[in-house]
């Protein structure tokens, strides 16, 4: 139960977490990862999801549909303000790493990018779309592995995509109510830009992914 102060409800962690997990069923997302981990040091809690959309079972070696890792961290100061100490929380911040498995590694780097940012203005489009797409809305970043023997030979790239929510603006609401409408349309941004990327980076697609034209 969250605690109050002056009468109106605090946001406390153990609200964060199941209204996170409330939001990503309702957005059509599932984990398949839940790590919950406390730091001795500091007194940070830290909670980790890994959230896919539906997709063929198994998946293949080698390849998984784009997907993305949730992280949280809630801290010493978040905790003392959710339980009604005066003192500054500081930013409560959501932060989302997107991972997307490319098959074809004869693309450039530039390609891929093209590729990648114009999934993410499709899916803010559809979400959004009386409001332009933000040019920086996801920083990206190619990841790509090799073989050494005789010469090097790729065995995977990877597109990483990162961006941070910030829900501050939270902590003067002081609402569960208004925690958890922030939460669906946060999950539901999230679930259509995998959707998105999916369609993009598919492996039934040319080369791996449909062309930029059609991202």
């Amino acid at each position: 139960m969250a605690l109050t102060r002056g009468g109106t409800s605090l946001i406390s962690y153990e609200e964060l977490a199941v209204g996170l997990e409330e939001a990503w069923l309702l957005a059509g997302l599932h984990e398949h990862a839940i790590v919950e981990s406390i730091q001795p040091g500091t007194l940070d809690r830290v909670y980790r999801a890994e959230l896919f959309p539906e997709h063929p079972e198994p998946i293949g070696e080698g390849w998984s549909p784009p997907w993305v890792e949730l992280n949280l961290v809630w801290t010493a100061a978040h905790q003392l303000f959710s339980e009604g100490r005066d003192i500054t929380p500081g930013p409560l911040e959501l932060a989302w790493t997107y991972t997307v498995d490319v098959r074809s590694f004869d693309r450039s780097d530039v390609e891929l990018l093209r590729a990648f940012n114009g999934a993410v203005r499709a899916a803010l489009r559809r979400v959004m779309p009386d409001f332009p797409p933000p040019a920086d809305y996801i920083a990206v970043e190619i990841r790509r592995g090799y073989r050494i023997d005789d010469k090097p030979s790729p065995i995977y790239l990877q597109i990483v995509g990162t961006n941070v929510t910030d829900l501050s603006d939270l902590w003067e609401e002081r609402s569960p109510e208004a925690l958890r409408a922030v939460l669906r349309d946060e999950l539901r941004i999230v679930a259509t830009l995998l959707h998105s990327l999916g369609e993009t980076f598919t492996p039934g697609g040319i080369g791996g992914y449909r062309s930029v034209d059609t991202a």
